[in-house]
C-alpha cells in the first residue's frame, strides 16, 4: 500500500470527503430559522423517531436542535404514541409490531415550546419487497483529466418486487469502516522524556460510521414488471481509508408511498445530480407538513411511513483497487534547535525510532486515530 504525504490542506479535504463532493444549495434567504421536521415511521417494531430543528442561513449552515417540543404520532385507527427527547432535538418512541401495520396510515404532530404546532398528512405505509441482491464491479470511471481514469467499487442492487408490493423504493446506506493510526504511543517529551511500557494501543484502532450522503429512488410504474437489475448505488475507491482493512455497510430498502417517492425523487434530482445531499437541513422542498399556528410559515421536511428490509454487508482485501490514501501522520525529524524548537502548549510530544533508529516526532493522527474521527469501541456487530 502507498501513502501519500506532504499534500496541500485543501487535497486533504476532498479526501476525508471520498467519492462524494459537497453541494450548497440554492435555498433563498427567506428559508432561514423555518422549523424542520423530518421523521418516519416503519413496519419494524423498535424505536420509531423525529427530528426537530431550525433552518440556517446558507453562508454559514450549522444543525439547530429544537428541544422541548411535545411530540405526538397517530395512526388512523385512533391511536396516539407520545415520543421523549433523548438528545436535543431528536425524539423518539418504542412501537410495538402490532401498532404498525401495512394499510396503516401515519401522520405526526409537533407542540413547539414556542407554542406552534407544526403538523403532518398521513402517510400510507405499503408492503415493501424483501431487500434483493447488493453487489459490486470494479470499473474504470472518468475524472477531470480526460486521459487518466480512477478505478472503483461500485455497488448495486437488484428489486424483486413481484406480487402485491409497493412500486416506490428508496435505498438509504450507513458505511462502518476500521482503519488505524500509524503508531502507538510510547515515546513522548514534556521537558523531560518518557517511555510507556507497554506502549499504549488504546487508540490506535478505531472505527467510523457515515451516511452515504446520495439518495437513491426508483419507481417501476412504468415498468412491464416491478422488478428492477444493477440498480447503481454509491461506490468507493481507495482514496480514502474505507478499504484499508474493513468496510461494512448497511443497506436499508424501504418501500414507499407515492407521495414520500415524490418526495424523496425531488431530493434525489436537486442533490445526487448536482453534487451530493445537503446534510444540515432539507432542501426548500415542498414537504408534507403544515404549521397550523401561522399558516403563511412553511414547514421544511417531510415524515412518512415505510416497510423496510435491511442486510449488512463486509469486504476487505478487495482486489483491483490501488490504495493510495493519506493516513494524516506526519513524521519529522528534529529540527535545529532540537526539543527547543517546541513550546510547553505543544506538550506533550510524542516520538518513536525509525528503522534505523532515528528520532522522529509524530503529531497526534500518528497515535491517536479518534483525531480522524472515529472511535475506539468496536460495534457490536464487527467480526472478531
Amino acid at each position: 500500500m502507498r501513502l501519500i504525504k506532504n499534500i496541500p490542506f485543501w487535497i486533504i479535504v476532498l479526501l476525508l470527503s471520498g467519492c462524494i463532493k459537497s453541494y450548497t444549495p440554492q435555498i433563498e434567504s427567506s428559508a432561514e430559522n423555518k422549523y424542520v421536521v423530518s421523521g418516519r415511521v416503519t413496519d419494524q417494531e423498535g424505536w420509531q423517531e423525529v427530528d426537530v430543528s431550525l433552518s440556517s442561513p446558507i453562508g454559514s449552515p450549522k444543525h439547530t436542535p429544537v428541544s422541548q417540543c411535545t411530540i405526538q404520532i397517530f395512526d388512523d385507527k385512533g391511536n396516539g404514541f407520545a415520543l421523549t427527547e433523548f438528545e436535543p432535538g431528536h425524539y423518539r418512541v418504542w412501537m410495538n409490531q402490532a401498532d404498525l401495520v401495512a394499510g396503516n396510515s401515519y401522520r405526526v404532530q409537533v407542540l413547539t415550546p414556542g407554542g406552534e404546532t407544526l403538523e403532518s398528512g398521513y402517510d400510507r405505509m405499503y408492503s415493501g419487497a424483501k431487500l434483493d441482491s447488493v453487489y459490486y464491479s470494479i470499473n474504470d470511471v472518468p475524472t477531470s483529466n480526460p486521459e487518466i481514469t480512477s478505478t472503483v467499487m461500485q455497488f448495486y442492487v437488484d428489486l424483486n418486487a413481484k406480487g402485491n408490493y409497493s412500486q416506490y423504493y428508496l435505498w438509504e446506506i450507513e458505511e462502518t469502516w476500521q482503519y488505524e493510526a500509524a503508531h502507538p504511543a510510547e515515546y513522548y517529551y514534556d521537558g523531560e522524556h518518557h517511555q510507556i511500557k507497554p506502549p499504549d494501543y488504546s487508540n490506535k484502532v478505531c472505527w467510523i460510521t457515515l451516511m452515504v450522503n446520495n439518495v437513491f429512488t426508483i419507481a417501476t410504474t412504468n415498468l412491464s414488471q416491478n422488478t428492477f437489475n444493477k440498480y447503481p448505488l454509491h461506490f468507493i475507491d481507495g482514496t480514502t481509508s474505507r478499504l484499508g482493512i474493513m468496510y461494512s455497510m448497511m443497506v436499508r430498502q424501504l418501500g414507499l408511498s407515492e407521495a414520500a417517492y415524490n418526495y424523496w425523487e425531488q431530493l434525489r434530482i436537486n442533490s445526487n445530480e448536482q453534487g451530493g445531499l445537503y446534510e444540515k437541513q432539507p432542501l426548500a422542498i415542498k414537504g408534507n407538513l403544515t404549521n397550523l399556528t401561522n399558516p403563511g410559515k412553511d414547514v421544511l421536511g417531510y415524515f412518512y411511513a415505510a416497510s423496510m428490509s435491511s442486510r449488512r454487508y463486509f469486504y476487505h482485501d478487495v482486489e483491483g483497487i490501488d490504495l493510495r490514501f493519506y493516513n494524516f501522520c506526519s513524521e519529522e525529524p528534529l529540527g535545529r534547535f532540537g526539543w527547543k524548537e517546541f513550546f510547553k502548549w505543544e506538550y506533550p510530544v510524542y516520538y518513536y525510532f525509525n528503522e534505523v533508529g532515528a528520532l522522529r516526532t509524530l503529531n497526534m493522527e500518528c497515535i491517536d486515530c479518534r483525531k480522524l474521527g472515529g472511535k475506539t469501541v468496536k460495534p457490536d456487530y464487527w467480526p472478531k
